[in-house]
């Protein structure tokens, strides 16, 4: 049997995608790749489905679809309300995440740091890796008294909507940037509208500054800069962020004092792993 390798990883959505991974490889579980499927879709839709949803979503026979769902609801990955006939996620999903945060590197040595700069620009510092097309946050800390909206653990944005995600893009070899970009205006037209000029400009400086920037283009009304570490977490960068409410803060603040301060700590973070 070949070795899995982070390159095999192949985005899929929907049964087609399946079966395509399926032709190309003769070892991928067609069975247990329905199941997560179900379980994704959670990701972008959070609300309650019933199973002709996840049928037509996914494209899958409702026959397959109620017996899967059956499947998770005994393991607890899904939960079912009897009244609505619908199904939600299970606290078992909750719970094999934890394993992946806890072991985040470094992070207990950076919770001090991270909170420190929060206080200071009464904003979120957070910190996350990529999954195909988006950034998961791992960790945020807010200032207590802020009114920007944290992302909790697991929040998924988009790579070009954030400034971490803009960070990652700038490390890329050009012909990795540019396949990436691609597919994102492929598969997600308006949000690569949106953002191109954003990613353009911070990767055009990450060299000069050494952190990108998010100037409100994502559609959250804030300011952010983002760096990505050396630190790896397996074959993922660890991504930091550092965001402030837009209506508080200007550019050139962003440039001048949030971006340095997110460059010391991700140094902190290099430095303590030896990387620098």
């Amino acid at each position: 049997m070949p070795r899995p390798t982070q390159n095999r990883r192949q985005p899929m959505k929907d049964s087609d995608d399946l079966r395509r991974v399926r032709d190309e490889d003769p070892y991928f579980a067609g069975t247990l790749a329905k199941g997560l499927l179900i379980l994704q879709t959670f990701v972008s839709d959070p609300r309650a489905h019933a199973n002709s949803e996840f049928a037509t979503k996914l494209g899958l026979p409702r026959p397959t679809v109620s017996r899967l769902c059956r499947t998770l609801l005994a393991m607890g990955f899904l939960d079912h309300d009897e009244r609505l006939d619908r199904y939600f996620i299970g606290p078992a999903a909750v719970a094999l995440c934890y394993p992946y945060v806890i072991n985040t590197p470094l992070l207990a040595m950076l919770r001090p740091a991270m909170q420190q700069l929060a206080d200071r620009i009464e904003g979120a510092v957070s910190v996350g890796v990529t999954n195909d097309l988006d950034v998961v946050y791992l960790e945020t800390c807010a200032h207590e008294g802020g009114t920007l909206k944290r992302p909790g653990v697991g929040a998924v944005r988009g790579i070009v909507e954030t400034a971490m995600g803009r960070a990652w893009l700038a490390q890329l070899p050009a012909g990795e940037r540019q396949e990436f970009l691609a597919r994102v205006k492929r598969e997600r037209p308006e949000e690569h509208a949106r953002c191109l000029e954003g990613v353009r400009e911070s990767v055009a400086n990450y060299g000069k500054r050494g952190f990108a920037i998010n100037l409100g283009d994502s559609g959250f009304g804030v300011l952010a800069a983002g760096a990505a570490a050396r630190v790896r977490y397996g074959p993922r960068r660890l991504l930091f962020n550092c965001a402030v409410p837009g209506f508080h803060w200007k550019k050139s603040q962003l440039l001048d004092t949030i971006g340095p301060g997110l460059v010391q700590l991700v140094g902190a973070a290099d430095r303590q792993s030896g990387l620098r």
